[in-house]
């Protein structure tokens, strides 16, 4: 009923009606491991590899203090942001198993139900996750191809012998910078680069899922609040609002527990997010007569200001239907109950004006007004750098 696309039947599961794509990307690569098959510690050995790999790449800028390893690392920042985003999931993987469980008990129940009004909200939430998860893998792909071919076409042979040969990322290898060892090496960093991009995609878009349920849920309790009152029944009145305000204190729990695991890794995003954006906007600036690294330049600046803006606005969407709740509860035909249930509908009402929101850190709001912030800011500290040099 939920599936998007039949082509892409595989990727559902019936058990995860949200997360079913993503928790397939994320079990494809061993960072979701509801089971300890010989394959997912296989899967698990290879995340503390390619961990290690990137960590060497760190130690080298800092124990030789390489400022062109140091700038690469820069350049291709989102890349590393997939390492400290599946370690802060293998961190917390246990809350995370919790969560998703919670969504997924909640969504088959709602599923099972024979509510026309609800089935309405789960499948248009469900089909919205889908075709921006299957956007943002497309949007991947094409610019993993574009940042993976990008070395071959700044290596230079010059003409009194000497070479100049371009990694992506200069983690330890044993092979030699020339070739053959260099496309060995540009192998073993091509084939790495893709798990964790499929780390960064895996987790963005789960959370972007995640971030979806909730204003979808939302949507469904301002439904459910608009129906709490049963004319001529004060008692099943009664045991709806007792209902509603249980599962509205639920929603509100899980909210907090998933905005305390996105926050710290939000944070240090935003943070690297905005250096590599404006690290990334001065070499376009200084870009001269090389119209495929202006292109490569432009489409990875426009691909880390997608992906920034799919956090944002699906943060911003569920606090402002955060605020649309408790109006719902008065739609309903309060005015008619008996001074006692017209006291508990107040309370309900008072519960579910509550503003949820997320926060990246301990300062800011992830909403549009802070994503307009930081590009404009962003911009105007590149562009000051750009004329003055």
């Amino acid at each position: 009923m939920f599936k998007f696309s039949r082509l892409l039947n595989f990727l559902e599961d019936p058990r995860y009606p949200s997360v079913g794509p993503h928790l397939w990307l994320l079990r494809f690569t061993g960072i979701w491991h509801p089971d300890n098959s010989t394959k997912t510690r296989a899967k698990r050995a290879l995340f503390y590899l390619i961990v290690a790999f990137f960590c060497s790449q760190y130690l080298k800028c800092l124990l030789e203090f390489d400022i062109n390893g140091l700038k690469l690392v820069l350049q291709y920042a989102p890349f590393h942001m997939g390492i400290v985003k599946a370690c802060f999931f293998e961190k917390d993987y246990e809350i995370w198993r919790k969560l998703i469980h919670y969504m997924s008990n909640i969504e088959q129940n709602q599923i099972e139900v024979k509510d026309k009004g609800n089935k309405m909200i789960l499948k248009e939430y469900i089909m919205r996750n889908r075709k921006v998860t299957y956007f943002f893998w497309a949007l991947a792909l094409f610019s993993n191809f574009s940042i993976f071919s990008e070395p071959y076409q700044k290596n230079q042979v010059n003409n009194n012998g000497t070479s100049q040969y371009f990694y992506i990322f200069d983690g330890y290898t044993s092979f030699e910078r020339e070739p053959p060892g260099y496309y060995v090496s540009m192998l073993i960093q091509t084939v790495l680069g893709n798990v964790v991009t499929m780390y960064v995609v895996g987790w963005d878009m789960l959370v972007v899922s995640i971030m979806i349920y909730f204003a979808g849920q939302l949507k469904i309790s301002k439904l459910y609040c608009s129906r709490i009152i049963v004319d001529g029944s004060a008692e099943e009145s009664r045991r709806n609002i007792a209902k509603l305000h249980e599962s509205y204190c639920n929603l509100i729990k899980y909210q907090k527990m998933f905005s305390t695991l996105i926050s710290p890794v939000m944070f240090i995003y935003l943070f690297v997010i905005a250096v590599n954006l404006g690290v990334c906007i001065i070499q376009i600036a200084e870009i001269e007569d090389d119209l495929p690294s202006l292109v490569s330049g432009c489409l990875f600046v426009l691909a880390c200001l997608i992906q920034l803006l799919l956090f944002y606005w699906h943060s911003n969407e569920v606090t402002v239907e955060s605020t649309f709740v408790s109006y719902s509860v008065f739609q309903s035909n309060w005015m008619g109950c008996d001074i006692k249930l017209q006291k508990e509908v107040y309370l309900l009402g008072l519960l579910t004006s509550k503003r949820l929101t997320f926060r990246a850190g301990p300062f800011n709001e992830m909403s549009l007004t802070t994503f307009v912030a930081v590009s404009k800011r962003t911009y105007s500290c590149s562009h000051s750098h750009t004329f003055n040099d």
